[in-house]
């Protein structure tokens, strides 16, 4: 408590740096005054004007901020929520709406044009983008269903990268290293070069490498150290979470004449992570790797995109084509899960290949953003292709297969269980929408998009002994669903530092449909949900104020809404070891945000952000609510209920070139509702934390250098708990993930 009141009074008494976004620096991005313009309308707007509720955040403001990944983002956007996969992988929430692990994501990710639309998988979530050399950072929170599509029912999160520009050379750089107590050292540089090719075209190079220091243990694979986690196991593998992240961009610009700009652009990203970022829950410290053996994981994404822009006198054309692959192929430790089922100690482990393919493309025509009417229209067309396996390997594990339900009919090797599951999903839309100023000071808006959802599944299975792990196979499934989602809103401006508006949206996301449970399971709870699920939507009823002084020294945003949410998306582990995908009812969310940023001189700024949402159960299912462990009135999983931060930062000019400054930031969240499970999680909460990080540094016109300290008070937040059957032995430990022990470090940046 002694050191919250501390950090509370040296964080009011601005001694420290801002988490102070661009939308509570009204715009302020260099400090003179300048409006960052955003796109969340798909028309160019100051951030300020734009009637909804949006946080966006300029290149300079996310170096100010040490914004470099979704986790940073975060705790600097309200009501935004996340849970980690694995490295560089994560399920990100808003407004209480979250995903799932094996559904279609709750919140949309754009980089630039291009949609992160396809499902998370067994071990494999939302790639973190790598905010290096980033234009801005748009989070459009509530839903945007009519001009963004499927999987934005939270909101939309874009990755607006900087492009090309033929007007001269420009290069900029960091590089940095860190220690991780009680574990690792970690080191990254990153770089980005711009060069001018002609007078009407230009390429911009991107790449970034990070070491991400390790800090959990693996120890000996004996059934001592799975059942009882205190036992004397021997260490094998010392920091054994450690992980590397690559990431490469490129980006050509050709202004062919005649207003025609063609942009083709390559995006690159791999993750290779040693283990994965759980550890088990009752050791000390920071735990242990929650595994028997090693669990390697790779993850390679490629982003291909080409967009044209043209303009027709007052009309602007823009197509965008894109193509996504993502691969990836991680090892888990099984055992437990054997031993859970049979109840004898035989290592080994589950193999998950997965890669997906899609096809996006969008045109759309938007008028020019003059006179009293405006507009945009536009088609949309999406497909996803994507294959998950599970190859069960490890000779123990199959003998006690053979000798438990065996004989088998030929040799009994390695693998015991072979499963692969396709899945496509496809969306078709057209959207519209229309701004009309009714007066000076009375907007309306009006939009509609039209969709038509396909889904697909299909799988299959071979195993050493038929018929004990392996349900039969489920042929072609298919789903279609045509629905509309319109949005209202009323925007009144009486004056040019004031925004107040009401609106009503819609959001969706796909369905889809789970594959035959093996019978000699007993999977009583999954085999109770049907083949198929629907699709999820909700309503979105909102009110909204922005306000700032003429000065721009004080920006208040905030906004109150309530979200309809009917046929909620849940993953539910069985306790036979099995999970299964269902509409688990519907809820209700009523929350509210608030952001204030002050600005009394250049060189002190303070800026704090709160969130609320209570989002609970308004419905349940009979067929298997109770079973699962939830009802009526309960709250829905990893929402905290209240979300806030506070910021400062102090910057003091030392010589005519170069200014020193620190900066310190504070974040906390509220305790969490996961797993719905009525196994071992019915009812429980991951507890509230708090995470405080701090900057001292100096910089000039070309260089900066600064020293670091995150999680400077080594909290033990718990980001995400796995229990159940499926991963966890019931009753001795429970996989869970924290946030990273106190990191510091230096970095030093080269500015073009």
């Amino acid at each position: 408590m002694l050191k919250r009141t501390l950090l509370i009074s040296l964080l009011s008494g601005c001694a420290f740096a801002p988490a102070a976004h661009a939308q509570s620096e009204a715009g302020v991005e260099d400090g003179s005054g300048g409006d960052i313009v955003v796109t969340a309308q798909r028309r160019e707007s100051r951030l300020q004007d734009v009637p909804q509720a949006v946080t966006a955040f300029g290149s300079e403001t996310l170096e100010r901020l040490a914004i470099r990944d979704t986790e940073s983002l975060v705790r600097n956007t309200p009501s935004l929520t996340f849970t980690p996969v694995g490295p560089g992988e994560s399920n990100v929430g808003l407004r209480g709406l979250t995903t799932d692990l094996g559904l279609a994501p709750a919140v949309a990710v754009y980089i630039n044009d291009t949609p992160f639309d396809f499902r998370t998988d067994a071990y494999s979530g939302t790639p973190n983008i790598d905010l290096f050399d980033m234009q801005r950072v748009e989070v459009l929170r509530g839903p945007q269903g009519t001009l963004f599509g499927s999987s934005s029912t939270g909101g939309t999160i874009r990755y607006i990268t900087n492009q090309p520009d033929p007007s001269g050379f420009d290069a900029h750089g960091e590089a940095f290293v860190n220690s991780v107590r009680g574990g690792g050292e970690g080191y990254g540089t990153k770089a980005a070069v711009n060069v001018p090719l002609s007078a009407n075209a230009a390429l911009r190079l991107t790449g970034t490498y990070e070491k991400i220091a390790g800090y959990i243990d693996r120890y000996d694979a004996t059934l001592a150290g799975l059942t009882s986690p205190q036992s004397d196991d021997e260490v094998v593998e010392k920091n054994a979470n450690d992980a590397t992240i690559f990431s490469l961009r490129g980006a050509l610009r050709l202004e062919a004449g005649d207003d025609l700009t063609i942009t083709p652009s390559l995006f690159f990203q791999r993750i290779d992570a040693d283990n994965p970022i759980a550890t088990q829950s009752n050791l000390p410290g920071f735990g242990r790797a929650s595994a028997i053996g090693p669990e390697p994981s790779r993850t390679d994404l490629l982003v291909a995109n080409l967009t044209v822009e043209k303009s027709f006198g007052n009309v602007e054309l823009v197509s965008s084509s894109s193509y996504l692959h993502k691969e990836s192929d991680a090892t888990l430790d099984y055992t437990a899960l054997g031993y859970n089922i049979l109840g004898e100690f035989a290592p080994f482990a589950s193999l998950t290949p997965a890669k997906a393919d899609t096809y996006v493309q969008e045109l759309r025509l938007t008028s020019s953003n003059e006179g009293p009417f405006n507009w945009i229209a536009g088609v949309y067309f999406s497909h996803t292709d994507q294959e998950l396996g599970q190859i069960f390997v490890g000779q123990a594990f199959t003998d006690l297969i053979d000798a438990t339900f065996g004989p088998a009919t030929g040799p009994v090797g390695p693998i015991s269980y072979d499963y692969i599951q396709r899945t496509s999903d496809q969306q078709l839309a057209g959207f519209a929408e229309v701004n009309f100023d009714v007066s000076e000071t009375v907007e309306l808006i009006a939009g509609l998009r039209v969709y038509r959802l396909k889904n697909t599944l299909e799988a299959s299975c071979t195993e050493v002994v038929p018929g004990i792990l392996c349900g039969p196979d489920t042929p072609r499934i298919t789903a279609t669903k045509t629905s509309a989602s319109p949005r209202f809103t009323v925007n009144f401006r009486p004056n040019d530092h004031t925004t107040l508006y009401a609106t009503v949206s819609r959001g969706f996301r796909a369905g889809g449909a789970n594959a035959t449970v093996p019978p000699a399971l007993g999977c009583s709870l999954a085999e109770s949900v049907g083949a198929i699920f629907s699709p999820d939507s909700v309503w979105n009823y909102e009110a909204g104020a922005k306000l700032e002084t003429p000065d721009r020294v004080l920006t208040v945003n905030g906004a109150a809404y309530r979200i309809e949410q009917k046929g909620v998306q849940l993953a539910i582990p069985d306790p036979c070891g099995s999970t299964f995908f269902a509409n688990a009812g519907d809820a209700r969310i009523d929350g509210a945000e608030l952001e204030v940023s002050l600005r009394p001189s250049r060189h002190v700024t303070v800026s704090g952000q709160l969130s609320y949402a209570d989002a609970r159960f308004t419905s349940v299912p009979d067929t298997f609510g109770a079973a699962a462990g939830y009802t009526e009135g309960d709250r829905t999983p990893e929402t905290p209920r209240w979300k806030f931060a506070l910021s400062s930062e102090l910057r003091y000019p030392v010589s005519d070139a170069w200014e020193v400054y620190a900066r310190g930031s504070w974040q906390h969240v509220g305790r969490t509702p996961f797993a719905i499970d009525g196994v071992v999680s019915s009812g429980r909460f991951r507890p509230a934390y708090d995470i405080a990080n701090f900057d001292i540094g100096a910089e000039n016109g070309g260089v900066e250098v600064s020293l670091f300290i995150r999680n400077a008070f080594d909290k033990r937040g718990i980001l995400a708990i796995g229990s159940g059957a499926v991963s966890t032995i019931v009753g001795a430990y429970e996989n869970v993930t924290y946030a990273a022990p106190r990191t510091i470090g230096l970095s030093v940046r080269v500015k073009g």
